[in-house]
């Protein structure tokens, strides 16, 4: 009891200390969140090297803690083989983080940077390789350990990262968490977690100090990363001691408000077809300041929702197998109850984002087999109207709307636009109406064989703001090309003129 007194105490000193004094720096060294009247919201520029402050209050604790102390405890938590991981890749996850807030990093290579650290985490030993069945055994995962292992770092990284929206918001989470994770090993009787998950949340509790509304100092992405890093850490390390799932699940749900905002913010932005590092503001925090919430409240509404996922991982530590699973389920129930609730625009957005791709998939296929074959088909006609007769079949099946095709009459000097023949065709059925504005599309095709211009085709397409399919411009490519091959091989059989007029 001594050491975890000892360590929640030094860290929240020097979380309070190393706080302010990384706020000094900050504003020295220029390292400050600007105001940019969109996301950035607050008035005037502020300091943003917090992860410093929590890393250096973290791993101090610690060693101080071990160097005037000296328990068991203590030397078995930083003497095992599982400490200068943690110490490494949260250093390497707090520089990626700096060099992002400082310099700024393109976020395919912030990505990437940050796999490459939860690949090391995964060399070292911190995995996931097998799961605990609530019924019963263990599930092996395979070579699958490495991808969910990953997805295990990367997500947790990540969640932390998007909430980090609201002044003190992220670095609440993370005590709710951090306290949940104490809590439960301490009944699980692992005592490395449990003086980690102190030091963590004596940090994070001190960095708040200065981090509440209104902030004097913010996280950055040094450290959102490095809490959420460091909070993927005491998960895999108190699953050694306990059920992997559950372990794994009591920081999961502990986290469930930003791993939910997470989602919601993926759903929305692949339904948008945006990148996912694109900024918004329709995280839940948002919408509540849209509410009519302020600032204060709705951050303390969204702890008092961390406080209810905090007491739910607490109770499946109780469960049993079979409760466990009860809980579980009970869990994922009200989880889709809530998406469908605060996420409704999203999953709409997502649902009709999937039944376009799948329309578009559909018409692709119905692009090609209406393409080739009226190729086919052209290739065995005999009259230029039934080459004709032939696209407009083609035409209306891939949708267009109008078309035209000229075609310069057989050994004529004249200029065909003036002396040839024109077909005519148009289709009301796809969206495109004289009477309602629409967005159109259009084509020009000439129709060309050995530098000879044998016509021009011409088509129109209402697409109102809908992406085309790709088949749809290789299609009509394709079918222009034929219709010249086809006229020019017209052009060259016997009595023409008939044929064109045919």
């Amino acid at each position: 009891m001594t050491a975890y007194v000892l360590v929640f105490g030094l860290s929240l000193t020097l979380g309070l200390a190393l706080t302010a004094l990384v706020r000094w720096a900050g504003r020295r060294l220029g390292v400050l969140d600007l105001p940019d009247g969109f996301r950035k919201i607050q008035k005037h520029p502020i300091p943003r090297m917090g992860g410093v402050a929590i890393f250096a209050a973290f791993f101090g604790a610690l060693i101080a803690a071990r160097w005037l102390h000296g328990s068991a405890q203590l030397t078995s938590c930083l003497g095992d083989s599982g400490f200068l991981p943690v110490l490494c890749g949260g250093l390497a996850v707090l520089l990626i983080g700096l060099w992002d807030d400082v310099k700024g990093l393109r976020p395919g290579w912030k990505f990437l940077l940050l796999c490459l650290v939860a690949a090391a985490m995964y060399l070292a030993g911190y995995r996931i390789g097998k799961l605990g069945n609530p019924f019963g055994g263990a599930i092996d995962l395979g070579p699958w350990a490495g991808v969910i292992t990953l997805l295990w770092f990367v997500g947790c990284m990540n969640a932390i990262n998007f909430i980090d929206g609201l002044d003190g918001l992220a670095g609440g989470v993370t005590v709710f968490a951090a306290g949940t994770v104490f809590l439960t090993s301490v009944l699980f009787h692992n005592g490395s977690v449990a003086l980690l998950s102190l030091a963590l949340t004596g940090a994070v509790i001190g960095f708040l100090a200065f981090n509440f509304h209104p902030a004097s100092i913010f996280l950055g992405d040094s450290g959102s990363y490095l809490l959420g890093f460091l909070i993927a850490c005491l998960g895999l390390r108190g699953s050694q001691k306990a059920n992997m799932v559950v372990a794994l699940l009591i920081p999961f749900i502990a986290l469930g408000l930003p791993i939910v905002d997470t989602s919601l913010a993926i759903l929305r932005r692949w339904s948008r077809a945006l990148p996912l590092s694109a900024g918004d503001r329709q995280h839940i925090h948002h919408r509540l300041l849209r509410a009519g919430l302020t600032h204060r409240q709705t951050v303390l509404m969204m702890y008092a929702a961390c406080l209810v996922l905090a007491g739910f991982a607490l109770l499946l530590t109780a469960a049993r197998d079979m409760q466990a699973a009860g809980i579980l389920l009970l869990f994922g129930l009200a989880t889709v109850v809530i998406l469908r609730v605060v996420g409704l625009d999203d999953l709409k957005m997502a649902k009709k984002r999937v039944s376009d791709v799948l329309e578009r998939r559909k018409h692709g296929a119905e692009c090609r087999t209406a393409g080739y074959e009226a190729t086919e088909r052209m290739a065995q006609t005999e009259t230029v109207p039934s080459l004709w007769e032939i696209f407009t079949r083609a035409a209306e099946r891939i949708g267009l709307d109008r078309a035209s095709l000229t075609v310069r009459p057989s050994g004529s000097l004249a200029p065909w636009r003036r002396h040839g023949r024109t077909f005519r065709w148009h289709h009301n059925g796809n969206g495109h109406d004289d009477d309602v504005a629409t967005v159109l599309w259009s084509a020009r095709f000439p129709l060309v064989v050995r530098g000879a211009m044998l016509g021009q085709l011409e088509i129109i397409k209402a697409i109102n703001g809908k992406p085309m399919t790709r088949e749809l411009p290789e299609m009509l490519s394709l079918l222009a090309t034929a219709l010249a091959g086809s006229i020019d091989r017209l052009h060259s059989m016997p009595r023409a003129a008939e044929r064109l007029r045919a």
